[in-house]
């Protein structure tokens, strides 16, 4: 049933969102406008760790399966390029306690608001979590591929992970270039191996978007942060949309 989920046709959202087309992540600069883009935060005394994410659906948000429990209690969830809950990865859980305000009241003038999904899923395979909101995203949903990109392709990464090494998370999106290497399967999914041009992923960026153009990718998974270069580029793995892609929709059309 995977199988013939994972081969469905990638939804496509009425609205384009264009990646921003400059800066890094580890080393780099803030992102371009990115509604689309979420800080994910996980309570004090959850397992979990702080994740990005990103809209691929108007009740829907795409992160990395292994930022924390298939419990949506365990997460409070931040719009936008400015982060809601700023801080070192340490510090960030014991922050994510004040209250929610409204559906999508912000907290501070920066952000889109903040929100606790209503449910959490794991995928069946593959490192990928999907959070579902009881209010539409106060964002655009991305576009999402329908095949993978080919290796020697350049992809876009954003993700409000730390800024320097063992540094303290963003407290804005930041973006990269990375070079993908080759797709090939990992525990019953899809994986893309890329090693980064400009900047590298830090603690705090898995979950986030990866772009080939306009159309998004992959979900970020992990990075070998011991090969990392002085110049703060490391070799790190994405998993496939398209590959995914089948269960999101299945996913969207019956939860």
């Amino acid at each position: 049933m995977a199988t013939a989920l994972a081969s469905a046709a990638a939804i496509l959202t009425p609205l384009v969102v264009t990646a921003p087309t400059a800066g890094a992540v580890v080393n780099g600069a803030p992102s371009g406008p990115a509604p689309w883009a979420v800080q994910i935060t996980t309570f004090s005394g959850i397992p979990g760790t702080p994740c990005s994410g990103v809209v691929v659906a108007p009740y829907w948000v795409a992160t990395a399966r292994h930022c924390g429990p298939a419990d949506p209690t365990a997460y409070t969830l931040g719009f936008g390029n400015q982060a809601t809950v700023p801080g070192g990865f340490a510090e960030t859980a014991s922050l994510a306690s004040p209250p929610i305000v409204g559906a999508f009241g912000s907290l501070d003038s920066g952000s889109l608001g903040r929100h606790t999904p209503v449910a959490a899923y794991h995928a069946p395979a593959g490192d990928v979590m999907l959070l579902k909101l009881a209010h539409p995203a106060p964002s655009p949903s991305v576009k999402r591929a329908g095949r993978d990109p080919v290796p020697g392709d350049v992809l876009r990464f954003h993700g409000f992970g730390e800024t320097t090494p063992r540094g303290q998370r963003s407290a804005e999106l930041r973006t990269g270039l990375t070079r993908l290497e080759r797709m090939e399967p990992r525990a019953g999914s899809w994986i893309g191996r890329s090693h980064t041009t400009q900047g590298g992923y830090g603690l705090g960026d898995s979950g986030g978007p990866v772009f080939h153009g306009d159309l998004l990718v992959g979900i970020h998974s992990g990075s070998d942060h011991a090969r990392r270069q002085p110049n703060g580029t490391n070799p790190a793995w994405y998993e496939s949309i398209p590959f995914q892609n089948g269960w999101i929709n299945w996913m969207i059309a019956n939860r």
